[in-house]
C-alpha cells in the first residue's frame, strides 16, 4: 500500500534523483554498490544496442584518426597487434568530448547522469572521458589502488569520486577486466605497498575480476579498492571510462575551457552544467569570474 502523507505518495516523490533512480530501475544496483562497492549494470537498462554499436565505432574512428590505423573486427576478436599499437598494454586516448557527438550522448545518458548524481549530488561534474584499447600483454597494467587521489585518510564513506565504466566488447577476466576487492570501499584507506600484488598466488588482498557482456556498465566509486588483470586473449578490448567528481574537487581535465563552443551549443544547459560551467571553482577573467561571483554571493553551495 502506497504511504502518503500531505502531498507525497511514495518515497520516488521525497527526491527527483531517487525517482530517476525507481524509474529507470536501478534500486539493485544502488544496493549492490552500498554493499559491495561497485555495480554492473546491464545493456538492457543502459540503451538500445544501436548506441551501444555508435559509441564503439566512435572510439575505432578515434584511434585511426590519431594513429592512422584502421581496426577490424578480426582484429579486435583475435589480432595480435603488439607491433602495430605499440608496446603498451594499453592505449589511452584522452579528451574525447569534441571528438564525435556520440561521447556527448554517452556522457549524458540517463543512467550515467541519473548515478553520477545519486552517487556525488545534483552538482556532480565530469572530471574526464577517455578511450582505452588493451592488448595481448603479459604486463600488470594496474596494481590495487584508490581513484581517490589526494583524500587523506581517513577516507570519508561516501565517494567524492565516481568510474562508469562503458564495457565496448566481451569484458572477461581473460581480456584483461577489472580487478575488485569487495567491501573495501569501507576499508578507509587506500592500500598500501605490501597489498597492491593482487595477482600473486598468495596475495595478501584477493581480488575479484569483474565480467560482464558488451554494452554494460561498471560502476564504482572512489574509495574501492581495484586492479585490473593483464590481458592473455588475442584482439583488443574496447572500453570508455567516465570520472567524475564533487564540484569542489579538481578535474582531470579543465573541461569547460578545452571543449570546443560548438560542442556546448549543440548541447542541452545542464550538458554545460555537467561539464563544469556552472562551477563556482576554478575562475578566470571577465565574465567568468563575474559569473562565479555571482553564484558565490547568491548563497548557494556548488556541492548541493
Amino acid at each position: 500500500m502506497a504511504m502518503k502523507l500531505d502531498n507525497w505518495e511514495t518515497t520516488a516523490d521525497l527526491n527527483p534523483i531517487y525517482a530517476d533512480v525507481r524509474r529507470l530501475g536501478l534500486e539493485t544496483n544502488i544496493a549492490e554498490h552500498d554493499a559491495f562497492g561497485f555495480t554492473i549494470v546491464p545493456p538492457q537498462k543502459v540503451g538500445p544496442p544501436e548506441l551501444f554499436q555508435r559509441l564503439r565505432q566512435g572510439l575505432l574512428d578515434v584511434h585511426q584518426k590519431r594513429t592512422g590505423q584502421r581496426l577490424t573486427e578480426e582484429d579486435l576478436v583475435s589480432g595480435d597487434l603488439r607491433d602495430s599499437l605499440g608496446p603498451k598494454p594499453a592505449n589511452s586516448y584522452w579528451k574525447l568530448i569534441g571528438e564525435d557527438p556520440v561521447f556527448e550522448e554517452a556522457v549524458m545518458n540517463p543512467v550515467v547522469h541519473t548515478l553520477a548524481r545519486y552517487f556525488l549530488g545534483k552538482s556532480v561534474v565530469v572530471s574526464e572521458i577517455l578511450g582505452l584499447l588493451k592488448q595481448a600483454d603479459p604486463t600488470p597494467t594496474h596494481m590495487l589502488h584508490t581513484d581517490q587521489h589526494g583524500t587523506p585518510p581517513p577516507l570519508p564513506q561516501y565517494p567524492q569520486f565516481l568510474n562508469i565504466t562503458w564495457a565496448l566488447t566481451d569484458y572477461t577476466k581473460a581480456n584483461g577486466a577489472l580487478a575488485i576487492v569487495p567491501g573495501s570501499h569501507r576499508f578507509g584507506r587506500k592500500p598500501e605497498p605490501y597489498e597492491a600484488d593482487h595477482l600473486k598466488n598468495d596475495a595478501l588482498v584477493p581480488a575479484i575480476p569483474v565480467e560482464c557482456e558488451p554494452g554494460s556498465l561498471i560502476v564504482w566509486g572512489g574509495t574501492t579498492w581495484h586492479g585490473s588483470y593483464p590481458r592473455t586473449a588475442p584482439g583488443v578490448r574496447l572500453t570508455i571510462v567516465m570520472a567524475f567528481v564533487r564540484s569542489y574537487m579538481k578535474t582531470i581535465q579543465d573541461l569547460k575551457r578545452s571543449i570546443p563552443p560548438e560542442v556546448f551549443q549543440r548541447n542541452s544547459p545542464e550538458f554545460a552544467r555537467f561539464m563544469g560551467l556552472k562551477s563556482a571553482y576554478p575562475v578566470g577573467d571577465g565574465p567568468d569570474m563575474e559569473d562565479t561571483l555571482a553564484f558565490v554571493n547568491s548563497g548557494s553551495t556548488p556541492w548541493s
